[in-house]
Parts: structure tokens; sequence; C-alpha cells
């Protein structure tokens, strides 16, 4: 009797393992298509750089990806404008001001929305207790390829700022 409420125990486990597995990996997409020219001019960071990028094939992408309790995107800009839309969970973001201090954090929740600018300098980070199912769009120089941002995050458009700012 023990041995058969040992088993089915270990069966419940593991069904519970792959069916939450199974449920993240349903959040987790990556859609690109191209242009063959977008004109990303010259971008002004809120740190006071810029980056002149000019018109180039571009990747336009539409992801979507989860931010695990905890985890953040440390300080990056975009190279064109980025909409992001927050499906469940929470998201904080601070942004650098043009005076270069830090904004106080802002906290987006379940079906909210906001846009970023080409070169606005940001972080954003879960601080909820729950995954963040996060969607967002921007377009990016084709050349300049994707990479890993967080461990279950891979990405184009992403860009660490030249002088990341010491406020966090």
């Amino acid at each position: 009797m023990r041995s058969i409420r040992r088993i089915a125990g270990t069966v419940v486990g593991v069904l519970t393992v792959l069916a939450g597995t199974a449920f993240a990996l349903s959040n987790i997409s990556l859609t690109l298509g191209s242009l063959p020219s977008y004109d990303f001019g010259t971008i002004s960071l809120t740190t006071g750089e810029t980056d002149t990028v000019g018109t180039k094939p571009a990747t336009v992408q539409f992801h979507t990806f989860t931010v695990k309790p905890g985890e953040s995107i440390n300080w990056h800009y975009h190279r064109a404008l980025a909409y992001v839309v927050i499906e469940h969970g929470t998201l904080s973001e601070v942004h650098v001001n043009a005076d270069g201090t830090c904004s106080a954090p802002e906290t987006f929740g379940a079906g909210s929305g906001f846009v970023e600018e080409p070169g606005e300098v940001h972080m954003v980070a879960n601080t909820g207790s729950g995954a963040a199912v996060v969607t967002w769009a921007t377009a990016f120089p084709t050349e300049d390829g994707v990479h890993q941002v967080l461990p279950q995050f891979t990405v184009g458009g992403v860009y660490p700022p030249p002088n990341p700012p010491s406020c966090n």
C-alpha cells in the first residue's frame, strides 16, 4: 500500500512538472519579418551619447517571453520604437532622466502597455510574486543579429548603453 502511494505521488509530481513546463513554453514565441530599408537615423541616448545607425535593412520582431520573479533586463535602449504589453503579472521600469538621474520605478500590471522611444535608456524588472508574460515589438538592423538577454529570452533590438547609469 505504501509503495502504491509513493508511485502515485511520484506520477502526480512528474505530471505537474511536465504540465508547468508545457505552460511556460507555450508563452514563448518569436516572430521575425524583414524590411529592405529602414531609417534608424542618429539616436540621442538619454545618457548623453549618440548612436549613429543610418538607413539599413531591418528585422521586425514580435516576441512573447516570460520574466521570472526577481529577474531583470539590465540597462538598455532600442534603436526604433518598442511597443510593450504586459499579458500577465507585473513589470517595473526605471528610466534615465535627461539630467542623468533615475526616475522612480513605474509598475505596469496585466493588460497595460507602454511605448519606448528610440534612445530611452531604461531597465525593467519583475518585482512581483509571479511570472510576468510580456509581448513586445520593435525593429533592429538585421546585421546586429540576436543575443541572449535572459536564459529564456534571446532577442534583437536590445542595446546596452556605452556608459550605464549607476543608479539601480
